[in-house]
């Protein structure tokens, strides 16, 4: 596969709940949805997102542009598919991966990735091209917004459904809305034998498919998934992903 070039790495925050910041009490009923991150930290997203670290990606970013950065105050948390969902239809669909926040360097629109430390306390660790979660933030219409990484797929949760976003998840769900139990065996059959401890997984396939497949992925300008190690923790089921998105630095 011909190697992207002037790409950064999308960050994967660690699992929220292992770090101890808080959530809100509310949620979606039974086991579908994941806990809701709080509106405080929320705020501290939106604060470290507007730090200097933010600052100094952004104009990073920007290049040689005169325009100087901005950064909105919509702050939206992201989720991503539970790999303790695929083995388990009791678990919540999706867990906690990062927060994101609109902003624009070099005149163009670009989005900051932010999420808390080991002490909770929330850092910006990454500076994407385009405004992908503010769109579907807008398409999941109040709804539970989370992605399906190895897929590039959006989705937007309710208690008792999985609705498509844009046409990866379209792809592979179809174009209605799904009940959660048939987006459960869907996942379950797709990545249950690829999760960690997997023969598959052991034998190093980057992200549950194989290259031929990410080649697929990448013409049809999705972000390929690759697994990563970081210290201070791990995402529910041990997997941890990195997502690139392009990004032109000059």
């Amino acid at each position: 596969m011909r190697r992207p070039q002037n790409i950064l790495l999308r960050c994967a925050a660690v699992l929220a709940a292992g770090l101890g910041f808080t959530f809100a009490a509310a949620g979606l009923a039974g086991a579908a949805g994941p806990q809701p991150v709080a509106p405080n930290e929320l705020s501290k997203a939106t604060t470290a997102a507007r730090s200097e670290t933010a600052l100094s990606l952004l104009e990073k970013a920007g290049g040689t542009a005169k325009a100087r950065p901005t950064v909105a105050q919509d702050t939206h948390p992201i989720y991503a598919l539970n790999p303790a969902f695929v083995r388990d239809a009791t678990a919540p669909v999706a867990t906690f991966w990062y927060a994101a926040t609109s902003a624009s360097a070099g005149g163009k629109p670009v989005t900051v990735y932010t999420t808390p430390d080991g002490h909770g306390s929330w850092q910006a660790v990454n500076v994407a091209s385009g405004n992908t979660e503010s769109r579907m933030v807008a398409a999941a219409k109040g709804a539970t917004l989370f992605t399906e990484p190895q897929l590039g797929a959006w989705y937007a949760l309710t208690a008792t459904q999985v609705r498509p976003l844009n046409p990866s998840a379209v792809k592979s769900i179809g174009s209605k809305p799904i009940a959660i139990t048939a987006y459960q065996d869907l996942v379950s059959h797709r990545y249950s034998d690829k999760l960690p401890g997997s023969k598959y997984n052991d034998q190093g396939v980057a992200g549950g498919y194989d290259a031929g497949y990410q080649d697929s992925v990448a013409a049809e300008g999705h972000s390929p998934v690759v697994p990563i190690a970081l210290a201070g923790g791990v995402l529910a089921g041990g997997v941890l992903l990195v997502v690139r998105r392009r990004l032109k630095v000059h």
